[in-house]
């Protein structure tokens, strides 16, 4: 089959030369070819060598598996008519692989709908967090062994280890040629100084990725080309990763690499990176780099990366101190998370054994991994309650579009008692649930069936002891993690019902759900009434709090019953991310007394913004109400604190208290947003003074003026916390 150099679709050449010998050696083959002919690239701000991507008819990325252009191959035909039956062969190889296109194949017209309408989705190809630290360890010549060993105990996976070998060899040939290029940069240079760095970093790429990295500058270059390979993704744990290689190298050379590491996190909109925690012991993990990490927030007062911080109760106070300077600047970094939550949950619910439960880390925006062992979704679907409520109230139909969508749970006339509406809610939240999960498990077969991910394969653990594929069951723990919108939105409109119809007798059922379909049109003292009482969720309430916690439970607990096809459990989390004001406006009017289509629901665990109006205290005694140990995925509660409060040694000192205190009584994370309310004003009207004005929003930091209007105005409708 001809082809030259000049096609440039090295991947397809790659793999159409080994498809008789399986997928995954065809796979491998393609990659090693992208290997040869990839991009090398110096990035001066970061100080390190990168690797690019190839714009091919088809291609791996590694964040979304494979991908395909008809397109592209189309405009190919024309110009290169004389390669036709490569072409062909393209075309009949790749055509139907697209992972994207086969996935919205498989959804009926109803689930289409649900997705459109923000009731529910399912299916994203999802973040990772990679085996860094005992690839680096090993080497390639170190894998090769690992792959030899377990080739003999499944030799019925002769494809899949021969495509990993492969995928070694790229690795290899991508040193080998950063190598080169760094020894090309230092025989050009006229600075002494610039020659000795390349000539550093050469001498670097002599021993790595082949032989573990002999101080921290190989280390970082090793892991800096690794991580741009995939995508710039999460790196997760550096502080853990780099800290044998940092203590071989000078302080002052070790910060000024660790400089250039952040600065290329920031450039290319890195996510979940953390640092600090606790073993299995309880003995804490904090080390020079972790200080470091913090000290750097405070210097360059970035949004990106999404720096975050795990606590636990043998956490050094200087750390903590360290932190709350931080967030003091604006940044809303770091986040922080609380071990005792996110361990108990991994090891009691989801059975994972303590010493992996302690290597967890952020992933994307807030969602939680174990750091190079697990394929966990991140995220692999989303379910809007406030949404579920309206069609357990309107027999299906959605309010926004007129159409029946949901589960006919029958007449409202007919739920004679709250515990009638409670159990048709439940039944409601069951169906979106599974349907959710269900999205989730045919991206997730498409994925593992059409396109396997060797690069991720060989970067987690598990894998080629199991013989199996990143995205099919390989590594060693493979849930899976569901986020959820509009739970204070929910929680006060079932109070909302209770009071007035069940306890209080204002109104019947069908009142309200008719008042609602006119968006309270002519029901306004009614509207008045649901919104005002009984107290919101965030105010300390007993009543409503254990209403909430009930609602949380069950949809909790129901989760956990609900396989991943990868071959774990699902289980719940809530992290916005900028969605909420979309959800709110596919909503149609709430039992709260909200109006139809109003972008402002709750943006975390928290209030719907503005309705917690007793206090920080009064909020987080609400919150603790709910089960953050089952919530397998982050837990985001959104505070946000007027700048006076970080301005003086007390409000520090109080925020330290408060932060202590929410962990120690089993709450999950926190993220703190410090500004001034009359600069989120001012910067609607005026964005142009305010370009550096940045904001926590459902997991990461953003700056405000690139937020939509309506998420904008959510958080400015945040009850802002004083002295």
């Amino acid at each position: 089959m001809k082809y030259t150099e000049e096609l440039r679709e090295p991947f397809a050449y790659g793999y159409l030369r080994r498809k008789d010998d399986g997928d995954y050696a065809a796979f491998g083959e393609g990659l090693y070819e992208e290997g040869k002919v990839l991009p090398i690239f110096y990035e001066k701000e970061v100080g390190l060598f990168s690797c690019g991507r190839l714009i091919d008819i088809c291609g791996f990325a590694s964040s979304w598996g494979l991908w395909y252009s008809q397109e592209r191959l189309d405009g190919k035909r024309e110009r290169f008519p004389e390669y036709k039956e490569f072409f062909d062969a393209m075309e009949a190889t790749f055509g139907d692989r697209d992972t994207g296109k086969r996935m919205w194949a498989y959804r009926t017209e109803r689930e289409l709908k649900l997705d459109r309408n923000r009731s529910c989705w399912g299916g994203m190809a999802g973040h990772a967090i990679l085996d860094f630290g005992g690839v680096m360890e090993l080497g390639t010549s170190g894998m090769r062994e690992k792959i030899a060993k377990y080739r003999r105990i499944h030799p019925y996976a002769d494809s899949f280890y021969s495509g990993l070998e492969r995928v070694l060899d790229m690795l290899d040939v991508i040193g080998d040629r950063t190598r080169a290029e760094a020894e090309r940069m230092a025989a050009e240079a006229q600075d002494e100084e610039e020659k000795k760095h390349f000539l550093d970093l050469a001498r670097a790429l002599s021993v790595v990725p082949r032989n573990t990295p002999c101080d921290f500058l190989s280390a970082a270059q090793f892991f800096w080309l690794f991580f741009g390979y995939d995508g710039y993704d999460s790196p997760g744990r550096v502080d853990q990763i780099f800290w044998p290689y940092w203590q071989k190298t000078p302080r002052g050379e070790a910060l000024k690499i660790l400089d250039g590491i952040w600065q290329g996190f920031n450039k290319h909109g890195s996510w979940g990176v953390c640092i600090s925690g606790s073993d299995e012991n309880g003995r804490d993990m904090t080390n020079e780099i972790s200080f470091a990490m913090l000290d750097l927030v405070k210097k360059y007062k970035y949004s990106k990366p999404n720096l975050s911080m795990r606590w636990h109760k043998n956490t050094d106070p200087a750390l903590m101190r360290s932190a709350a300077e931080a967030l003091a600047l604006g940044c809303g970094l770091p986040a922080l998370y609380n071990d005792d939550a996110v361990c108990s949950m991994f090891i009691n619910e989801l059975g994972i054994p303590p010493r992996d439960a302690h290597d967890y880390s952020m992933n994307g925006c807030n969602q939680i991994d174990i750091q190079g062992k697990s394929h966990m979704g991140l995220e692999d679907g989303e379910v809007n309650l406030l949404k579920c409520l309206e069609y357990t109230l309107t027999r299906g139909k959605c309010l926004i579009t007129g159409e029946v969508l949901g589960r006919d749970c029958g007449d409202p006339a007919d739920f004679k008692t709250f515990d009638d509406l409670m159990a048709a809610f439940r039944a409601q939240v069951e169906e979106i649930t599974e349907i959710a999960c269900c999205l989730a498990n045919r991206r997730q077969y498409v994925d593992a069936t059409n396109a396997p991910n060797l690069f991720r394969t060989i970067m987690t653990r598990g894998c080629i002891e199991k013989g199996r594929d990143f995205k099919n069951g390989g590594p060693l723990y493979n849930d899976g993690q569901i986020l959820t919108e509009g739970i204070a939105d929910t929680v006060d409109s079932l109070a909302a019902i209770r009071y007035h119809v069940y306890e209080k007798k204002h109104f019947t059922l069908p009142e309200i759900v008719a008042a609602m379909e006119n968006d309270f049109e002519g029901c306004e003292e009614m509207r008045r009434m649901l919104a005002t009482e009984p107290a919101r969720f965030g105010n300390d309430d007993p009543a409503t709090d254990a209403l909430a916690a009930e609602i949380m439970e069950h949809y909790m607990r129901y989760l956990l019953t609900l396989r991943t096809y990868r071959g774990g459990r699902y289980s719940a989390g809530c992290s916005p991310f900028v969605r909420a004001s979309t959800f709110g406006e596919a909503v149609g009017a709430s039992p709260n007394g909200r109006h139809k289509a109003d972008p402002l629901i709750a943006d975390s665990i928290g209030a719907t913004p503005g309705r917690d109006v007793e206090g920080p205290t009064a909020l987080i005694n609400s919150v603790l109400r709910l089960p953050h140990k089952l919530a397998g995925s982050g837990f985001i509660l959104n505070l946000k604190f007027d700048k006076s409060v970080f301005g003086t040694e007390e409000g520090l000192r109080d925020f330290l208290a408060l932060w202590r205190s929410f962990f120690e009584r089993g709450g999950q994370q926190l993220s703190v947003t410090v500004v001034s309310p009359d600069d989120l004003i001012d910067a609607q009207k005026h964005p142009e003074r305010h370009e550096d004005l940045i904001v926590r929003i459902g997991g990461f930091s953003a700056r405000f003026n690139e937020l939509g209007h309506s998420l904008q105005d959510n958080v400015i409708a945040r009850t802002l916390y004083g002295k």
